[in-house]
């Protein structure tokens, strides 16, 4: 079955050439354990991150356990690991239609899964498809059937914003996407990033908002600071906060 080889090809991959990182602790020991509505035109549509509670009906009624959290996001995408719930998946799409952006940055690429997935939806979706970059440390987890003409991987230390290559980062054509889905000190990346972004462009940080504790809300003070706004638009599409990205859809005012 595509889907079986699909994990066990990303499972063999990880543990061969990052066995540091398959153990208890590590960045891929998860991924291996893995094997109300508001409208566009709405006047409170943008909020601040401080004005927002967190309310969510998210982790208590979609994840009412662990088991039923894998069954969600145990999601492929042409055979390869996609891990993004049905809810998130249908809200990118209409965001990049809405957005029509020139590039998606995608922190964290995994088995290159969803960086597949949202090149296809650029090339659907854009009337001028743009680029889709993933920047990931473990690239040698990467499919070999992650290939798209608008797609690029790029090996990065995301624990260490130096490695990333400014040059890219400068010629990008806007609006940009930005998707974290790395985990790795997301507010010392986003620090890095912010400078480069503009207004209208979007930064999403997916899971880790879920845990809403003091490092979440310190760190969104500072993207409310440098002047991002969260989109109910996209947080409150199936209900409050119904996402994996709660009051973290953001974008740059």
């Amino acid at each position: 079955m595509k889907l079986a080889s699909g994990y066990k090809a990303f499972c063999e991959a990880a543990q061969k050439n990052y066995p540091d990182q398959t153990k208890p602790g590590g960045n891929l020991d998860w991924a291996i354990a893995l094997s109300s509505v508001v409208t566009s035109e709405s006047s409170d549509r943008f909020a601040k991150p401080s004005a927002r509670g967190w309310e969510s009906s998210f982790h208590a009624k979609l994840f009412p356990s662990y088991s039923t959290k894998v069954g969600a996001l145990a999601m492929t995408y042409k055979g390869l690991m996609n891990v993004k719930t049905p809810f998130d998946l249908a809200l990118y799409t209409r965001l990049i239609w809405e957005l029509q952006p020139g590039t998606i940055l995608e922190l964290g690429s995994l088995q290159g899964g969803s960086g597949l997935w949202f090149a296809d939806q650029m090339s659907a979706l854009c009337e001028n498809p743009g680029e889709v970059h993933s920047f990931d440390l473990n690239i040698k987890c990467i499919h070999a059937s992650a290939k798209h003409p608008l797609l690029t991987f790029h090996q990065v230390d995301l624990s260490d914003v130096a490695t990333f290559d400014e040059s890219l980062l400068m010629r990008l054509p806007h609006p940009w996407l930005v998707i974290d889905d790395a985990h790795v000190q997301i507010f010392s990346i986003f620090s890095y990033l912010r400078r480069f972004l503009v207004s209208g462009d979007y930064y999403v940080f997916e899971d880790d908002p879920l845990r809403a504790d003091k490092e979440i809300n310190d760190g969104l003070q500072l993207v409310e600071q440098s002047g991002f706004l969260v989109d109910t638009y996209y947080t409150d599409a199936f209900g409050t906060n119904l996402t994996c990205a709660p009051n973290a859809w953001l974008r740059k005012s």
